[in-house]
C-alpha cells in the first residue's frame, strides 16, 4: 500500500472539515441533495486543494480552526456571499452574519477572479464537452435562473479566507499566470482523474459521444 504523504493527509483533513461544516448549512428550501453526496464533494474539494502549496494548505487549515473557535462556519459564509447577485434581498438579511471584506482582500480577490475567468474560458475552448454543463462564467451573468457564476463562487469562497491565506493564493495564481500555467485546468484534470479518466483530453473525447 502506498504511503500517504503529509500533504495528501492535509488535503483530506481540509475536505473532511469542509464536509462537516457543509452538513450544518441550512438551505432555505430544505436540505440540498448535494449535502448527501460526500463522494462528489470530496472529489471536487480535494481536486482544488491539490494544486496549492503545503504552506497555503496549512494556512487555510488554520483559518478553519480559528473560525471554529469563533463559532463561524466558512461554508455558510461562502454561500452567503454568493447570494449577493442571485438573491439580493435575502443577502441583505444575512449580511450582518458575514465577515467584513477588507479593501486589500477585495483587491486581491478581484485580481484572482479576473485570471480565473480567463482560465475558465480557456478550459471551455479546449474541452467544451467537459465544461458545457458547468456554471456561467461571470458575475454579470448571475441570476435566479442561471445561478451563481464560477466567478461569484470563487469570490464568495475567497471572501471567507484570512489575509494570510489569500496572499499565498494570490501569489501562486499570479506566478502561474505569468508562466502561462492554468491552475483551473489542473483542478479539472484532477477531477476527471478521480472519475477514472486518463486525462482531460480523454474525458472530453468520451463526453463528446455521449
Amino acid at each position: 500500500m502506498a504511503q500517504i504523504s503529509e500533504k495528501e493527509q492535509l488535503i483530506f483533513d481540509i475536505a473532511q472539515a469542509e464536509w462537516d461544516l457543509f452538513q450544518l448549512v441550512q438551505n432555505t428550501g430544505g436540505r440540498a441533495s448535494c449535502q448527501n453526496d460526500s463522494d462528489t464533494f470530496f472529489k471536487m474539494r480535494m481536486s482544488q486543494w491539490m494544486v496549492f502549496s503545503q504552506e497555503t494548505l496549512e494556512s487555510y487549515m488554520k483559518d478553519l480552526q480559528e473560525a471554529a473557535k469563533e463559532g463561524r462556519n466558512l461554508i455558510f459564509e461562502k454561500y452567503g456571499f454568493m447570494m449577493e447577485t442571485t438573491y439580493p434581498r435575502e443577502f441583505e438579511e444575512i449580511r450582518k452574519y458575514l465577515p467584513e471584506v477588507l479593501p486589500k482582500a477585495k483587491q486581491m480577490i478581484d485580481e484572482i477572479a479576473g485570471i480565473h475567468v480567463k482560465w475558465d474560458k480557456e478550459v471551455y475552448e479546449k474541452y467544451p464537452h467537459i465544461r458545457e454543463n458547468g456554471r456561467v462564467f461571470k458575475s454579470s451573468e448571475d441570476s435566479v435562473l442561471n445561478g451563481s457564476s464560477s466567478e461569484s463562487y470563487l469570490k464568495g469562497e475567497y471572501k471567507t479566507y484570512s489575509l494570510d491565506t489569500l496572499k499565498l493564493i494570490y501569489e501562486q495564481v499570479l506566478e502561474a499566470d505569468k508562466k502561462g500555467e492554468n491552475l483551473l485546468e489542473q483542478i479539472v484534470e484532477n477531477e476527471v482523474k478521480f472519475y477514472g479518466y486518463q486525462s482531460l483530453k480523454d474525458a472530453d473525447e468520451k463526453h463528446s459521444i455521449m
